[in-house]
């Protein structure tokens, strides 16, 4: 019995001092005072550093700030071959999609010089009151491309997000995607990071051609010591054919920039429409291998003459890209072998790439098209002509030796120079500028594409005759009736 008591009592004892114990814990009470819930900011800031004919433009440049008062552009006594690069750079707080819009808002004669009237084939009437009557949104090129930071065109940075010819396609003004959720200017898919400086290389060329000539990459990026002051820019910029017509002629547009959030927006695209998954496989042409050259012309110099008019779909142009591009590769060009070049025609001609035994070179011309506008035929034969008859321009060669072949590619009917005031109809201002293309020695071949062309029109009037006159159905086909002309016929 008394070891039982003893026992209990120990157990009292122990749950005292366990009570005990509890009562005495450490404690500390910790409180989050001031909890903020703050919208964040997306504050898309921009910069520009301009060169203007390779000397830096303090005013059309500006270091980072929103837009207010900066212009990308504002020379006002611009002359043939003149040109300018900037190269303008985006920031932001936060993950973001971008988009920018070109408009060109005025394209006047403003007045009429005496050399302006007599080549002016619109007729100059100013001052008229019509803001869209000038030439010179024709006769400046204009390229944009994802560059590095250092304000030249390298070989890794393709033009390929405006690719020319023309300020005359910013009318009406066009929408362009720089990052959504379908497309990345710099090539990376995904939204713009706010670690990141984005740059785009802009160039234009008031002139007859905008010839990208990419340097080497340097690797140097923003801190290369290369600038369009000390090196080409990567661009050739030529207005050795240009006239009188732009004398006076003004230009006016709006280049903007937008940023939206891309956290919780996951599908944004600059259209506005909402991207939808692609289904199926995609239909893959078929790739096919022209017949090379006869050697009998294997020194033949070559002019494409190529309809770039506002009747080509962006499907039909990238179909006339590639089928153009086959046809240089088949020629083979080389120093001593075939020559070949290229002009191309809308509401205006452009001689877009000089003869050049380069295939890369001219094949890199070919991607910059952008088609849209009327069809002035007359023009893209003219400038096809002066480079096939010009030996003294080092491009040319001489005719017993190379033999002029001049290929054109149409799919409608020239409407283009109007008349009046142009003194012959469109069509047959094209037929007479074919005839003097024959006169002055070249040999002409032509393929009308599509249903809507006049195809006797085109085998009477334009190729040599029936026997040069090639139909394709569609552009989808235009690249097996290249690979099987004859130019030796």
């Amino acid at each position: 019995m008394k070891k039982i008591l003893i026992s209990i009592i120990t157990l009292g004892v122990v749950t005292a001092l366990a009570l005990g114990v509890t009562s005495s814990f450490f404690s500390d009470t910790e409180t989050s005072k001031d909890n903020i819930l703050q919208a964040g900011a997306l504050d898309l800031k921009i910069d520009n550093e301009s060169y203007y004919n390779g000397v830096l433009n303090e005013g059309t440049s500006w270091s980072l700030d929103d837009l207010t008062d900066e212009l990308f552009f504002n020379f006002t006594d611009i002359k043939p071959g003149d040109w300018g690069e900037d190269t303008i750079s985006l920031h932001a707080e936060n993950d973001y999609w971008a988009c920018m819009e070109i408009e060109t808002t005025e394209n006047d004669d403003e007045s009429c010089t005496e050399p302006e009237i007599q080549d002016d084939l619109n007729g100059c009437n100013d001052p008229d009151g019509d803001p869209d009557d000038g030439e010179l949104a024709q006769r400046t090129f204009f390229m944009m491309w994802p560059d590095d930071g250092d304000n030249v065109l390298e070989t890794d940075e393709s033009p390929n997000l405006v690719k020319g010819p023309t300020f005359e396609q910013f009318s009406p003004k066009r929408l362009f995607t720089l990052a959504d959720s379908l497309t990345n200017f710099w090539g990376t898919p995904g939204p713009l990071s706010p670690s990141k400086t984005y740059y785009i290389g802009k160039v234009w060329c008031h002139g007859n051609l905008l010839q990208p000539i990419p340097l080497a990459q340097d690797g140097l990026g923003a801190d290369s010591p290369r600038t369009p002051a000390n090196s080409t820019g990567g661009v050739n910029c030529d207005g050795s054919l240009l006239d009188n017509a732009t004398q006076t002629d003004k230009v006016m547009g709006n280049i903007s920039f937008s940023a939206v959030q891309a956290r919780n927006n996951p599908n944004f695209s600059c259209s506005g429409v909402t991207p939808t998954p692609p289904t199926g496989t995609p239909k893959v042409s078929p790739s096919l291998t022209p017949s090379p050259t006869p050697l009998a012309c294997g020194q033949a110099d070559v002019m494409l003459v190529l309809d770039r008019s506002g009747s080509i779909s962006l499907t039909e142009l990238g179909d006339l890209k590639t089928a153009a591009k086959a046809f240089i590769d088949s020629l083979g060009l080389s120093t001593t072998g075939v020559h070949a070049g290229f002009s191309s025609f809308a509401t205006f001609g452009s001689l877009n790439q000089h003869l050049n035994d380069d295939g890369t070179t001219v094949k890199t011309a070919i991607d910059t098209l952008i088609s849209g506008g009327w069809t002035n035929l007359k023009e893209g034969i003219d400038l096809a002509k002066g480079e096939l008859n010009n030996p003294g321009d080092l491009h040319d060669r001489t005719d017993g030796t190379s033999p002029d072949k001049m290929i054109v590619i149409t799919d409608g009917n020239p409407n283009r120079p109007e008349s009046p005031p142009a003194p012959d109809s469109s069509e047959v201002a094209a037929a007479n500028s074919a005839d003097a293309a024959r006169l002055a020695g070249s040999e002409i071949f032509v393929v009308g594409v599509g249903s809507d062309v006049d195809a006797t029109y085109l085998q009477t009037e334009i190729a040599n005759d029936a026997g040069h006159y090639y139909s394709a159905a569609n552009y989808a086909g235009l690249q097996t009736i290249l690979s099987g002309l004859d130019l030796c016929e």
